[in-house]
């Protein structure tokens, strides 16, 4: 019996020291992955850094492609609004200039500047003949 608790003994021992092998080996296998883990969060750190600086990056050139963008509409806008200025008084001019030529009668020499356009011709011809019309 003595040495039946003897073996016993050492087969509690061996089962033990097994099992202490065994948590070993795991707790290595463990530390490998933590290690191989903590690589990676590093790299997906390091990776999210970079893309926030380029979205940072991204986002200033935005802005100031926005602010250009919203000065050339600003400056088109003024530009379209002195062209129909322009316009306005051309044709103010224009028709002020046949008005004085209709009414006053004048037959000026017709210089490049001032020679009458086709609208002029046609209104002149047509104030020409209503004084015949009416005795």
């Amino acid at each position: 019996m003595y040495i039946d608790q003897f073996w016993l003994g050492v087969l509690i021992a061996v089962l033990l020291t097994t099992g202490m092998v065994f948590l070993l080996l795991q707790v290595q296998k463990m530390k490998h992955s933590q290690g191989q883990l903590l690589q990676e969060k590093q790299a997906l750190e390091n990776r999210l850094k970079s893309l926030e600086s380029k979205i940072e990056f991204l986002n200033t050139g935005s802005v100031g492609i926005g602010q250009r963008l919203m000065n050339a509409e600003k400056r088109l806008n003024q530009a379209l609004d002195r062209q129909e200025d322009i316009t306005n008084q051309s044709s103010e001019h224009l028709f002020r200039r046949q008005a004085d030529r209709v009414l006053k009668g004048r037959d000026m020499e017709p210089v490049e500047e001032e020679s009458p356009s086709r609208s002029e011709a046609k209104l002149m011809a047509l104030v020409s003949k209503q004084p015949a019309k009416k005795p």
